[in-house]
């Protein structure tokens, strides 16, 4: 059996409503399909990570309604039947290669309204879950580990893969949107520095970020999901935001890009993707310095579930029908059904 065709297997296996409550579970399903054991540890049981995952973003892909209410709530519901996918491989270490939960890469897509005829570009595509809502012919995909570019290749999308914090692709987007590796690497005996044009960093995640938002449009969105910042204390939380390296990109990002949206996730929404660190989900609209407040002095609000940052899924698409009404003197708020929410 080739990885395409268990890749398949999982697929039939999702869709039909399946799921597996460990991931030793999932490796015995693996077992039995390639004929063979899968010993934790291995670099085959990291494949059958990654190959489970590779499935579960084919099977979202298909899950997909107008309603965005109802693609969350399947969403939701496939994330549940996903196991924990835990293994790590000397390169997904060093690469901190932890891709994004499904519901939480359907609501960034949803912020900023991506849909099939939005060019997207995606400087750390992973296995393509931020790409759930596009056409592949309008991306612009860059992936760094092979497999994954394999793979991304496989689902259609056209991939470059160039060093995120350095590349750019030559036309810009409509939407830039991001969920890159987070902290800092090795380089050598010292860690790596990142020169950003306005300060050096050693936090990968800030770097390729800034340099990825050159992609977009001066009219264009973005989806920025980074690290975030430990704790539930907001004026231990402020300080962590004022250390000397976050200080300079919020101060950079905010000044040259319209901030609209900054909300803390906590980290055990994404544990079932191996990490158990709180990320930051920041919502651009356009070039320009925002009117809000650095997040050291206005500190993100941190959401606790799914069903909370459904909330906020409910008022950004309320939010996309009023402008919408507004500009074509028509109401679209069907667009949301009450049947999808709640």
């Amino acid at each position: 059996m080739t990885n395409l065709q268990l890749i398949s297997a999982f697929e039939d296996w999702f869709k039909a409503g399946n799921g597996f409550d460990t991931i030793v579970q999932a490796r015995q399903f693996a077992a039995t399909n390639l004929g063979e054991p899968i010993l934790p540890g291995t670099a085959q049981a990291k494949m059958i990570d990654e190959n489970i995952e590779r499935a579960l973003v084919r099977v979202a892909r298909s899950l997909i309604q107008s309603d965005p209410a109802q693609t969350y709530d399947r969403l939701v519901e496939l994330y549940q039947h996903q196991p924990t996918l835990a293994t790590r491989s000397s390169t997904s270490v060093l690469q901190q290669a932890y891709s994004t939960p499904l519901p939480i890469a359907s609501l960034a897509a949803t912020l900023v309204g991506i849909d099939s005829r939005t060019t997207v570009y995606e400087p750390s595509a992973g296995n393509g879950a931020l790409l759930l809502h596009t056409h592949p012919d309008q991306v612009t995909a860059n992936e760094l580990n092979p497999a994954r570019a394999d793979d991304l290749r496989h689902q259609g999308f056209t991939v470059t893969q160039e060093d995120a914090a350095s590349y750019l692709p030559r036309r810009s987007h409509d939407v830039v949107i991001i969920n890159p590796p987070f902290g800092s690497l090795p380089e050598g005996n010292r860690t790596k520095k990142f020169h950003t044009g306005k300060y050096v960093t050693t936090q990968i995640d800030h770097a390729i970020a800034l340099n990825a938002l050159k992609a977009m449009k001066d009219d264009g969105k973005a989806v920025l999901i980074l690290g975030g910042k430990l704790g539930t204390d907001n004026e231990k939380r402020s300080d962590r935001y004022n250390t000397r390296e976050s200080r300079a990109f919020y101060y950079t990002l905010y000044n040259a890009y319209n901030v609209t949206e900054h909300i803390s996730i906590w980290g055990g929404l994404y544990r079932k993707q191996g990490a158990g660190f709180p990320i930051d989900l920041i919502v651009i609209s356009g070039r320009g310095q925002s009117t809000r407040s650095l997040p050291a002095a206005h500190v993100p609000n941190i959401y606790r579930s799914f069903t909370e940052l459904k909330e906020l899924l409910y008022a950004a698409v309320l939010q996309q029908s009023q402008n919408l009404e507004s500009t074509t003197g028509s109401s679209s708020i069907s667009r949301f059904s009450s049947r999808g929410y709640g």
